[in-house]
């Protein structure tokens, strides 16, 4: 689904991909494609979400949290061989509008990344108000910049995403 999207991705497709019978598929997701999509969305959603929350248990600095995040996803796009972006957008956007239950996994993920990333911007010096607008800045800007960098089949997006949140995390830190 990462790959080809929610609609791209055949039950055959899942079930090569897990190695499993028929049977078992219909017998641990009762819900068919659709909720076996719910977890997978759930699962990969859960480990961006650990990452960041580890970054920002970690760093030193908001500019260092930043770029952990910027650089991990820019890791991980680069080993898929440019196949794999964010976990969730390729499945958000072609089902966010049809499915209630994608749309809401979907919105989940995004929000709790976000809340994360507020969450270390705050520990390391951002005010309360500005570690949300913060938040909400770098995770347009990482998304973006991994579609693009996807697209592009370069991780320069990615590269210059890296520069404007080290900037930005620059000049929102508060006074000591």
């Amino acid at each position: 689904m990462r790959r080809q999207g929610f609609h791209g991705t055949a039950l055959q497709d899942i079930l090569v991909a897990g190695g499993a019978p028929r049977g078992s598929l219909y017998f641990h997701f009762p819900g068919g494609k659709e909720q076996i999509g719910s977890a997978a969305l759930t699962l990969s959603a859960e480990a961006v979400r650990a990452g960041i929350a580890g970054a920002a248990a970690t760093a030193e600095t908001a500019e260092l949290f930043l770029v952990q995040i910027v650089r991990a996803m820019a890791d991980e796009l680069e080993r898929s061989d440019y196949h794999e972006g964010c976990p969730i957008a390729t499945t958000a956007l072609e089902t966010a509008a049809q499915s209630d239950v994608l749309g809401a996994v979907a919105r989940n993920a995004f929000q709790a990344w976000e809340l994360d990333i507020k969450r270390g911007l705050f520990r390391l010096g951002l005010t309360a108000g500005d570690a949300g607008l913060a938040a909400t800045m770098v995770l347009c800007q990482l998304e973006g910049a991994l579609l693009l960098a996807r697209t592009y089949r370069t991780l320069e997006p990615l590269r210059r995403a890296e520069q404007a949140v080290k900037m930005f995390a620059r000049l929102g830190k508060r006074d000591e």
